[in-house]
């Protein structure tokens, strides 16, 4: 191999003109930003029993000024896991909780701890038994408390049916 002269040799690398980037020291000066905590589900949140409803729906009745409307009605766990009943115990109660159901249910979602809770509201029917008077009775009836009906019964004899 033939080797190139001294003078066609390229000159060492010299320096560069730019100066050499600052060092950061040894110990990192970073500030680590403090992450919270993502909300977790419970895979199986413990199961709801009556009791524990119960007082949950008298907690929600305090926390959210509602214990005069939550006091007429019953609450009881439904026949499905994550279901509740509630009873009206009066007959304007289903329309009157309206406007808070929402808000009841958030409370009680967060207190079980079922993400999914979801309620069924009963509303109250007053039956009456519809009483059945043959026209003599109705009116013997209207006789008692008017006896001018029996002049007028000689007017107009035939009132049956």
């Amino acid at each position: 191999m033939e080797q190139k002269p001294a003078s066609l040799k390229q000159p060492p690398a010299a320096s560069s003109p730019l100066p050499a980037p600052h060092l950061t020291p040894s110990i990192s000066q970073l500030k680590t930003a403090a992450t919270p905590a993502a909300p977790s589900l419970q895979a199986e949140p413990k199961a709801l029993i009556q009791e524990d409803l119960e007082r949950y729906w008298q907690e929600t009745a305090r926390e959210l000024n509602l214990e005069e409307l939550l006091s007429h009605a019953k609450v009881r766990l439904g026949e499905h896991t994550g279901r509740i009943e509630i009873d009206a115990q009066a007959t304007w109660f289903y329309d009157d909780f309206k406007p808070h159901k929402i808000a009841v249910m958030e409370q009680l979602r967060k207190k079980t701890g079922m993400p999914m809770l979801d309620a069924k509201v009963n509303p109250l029917f007053v039956e009456q038994n519809e009483l059945v008077y043959s026209p003599t009775d109705k009116y013997n009836a209207m006789l008692k408390s008017n006896p001018n009906l029996a002049a007028m019964r000689k007017l107009f004899p035939q009132i049956d049916y």
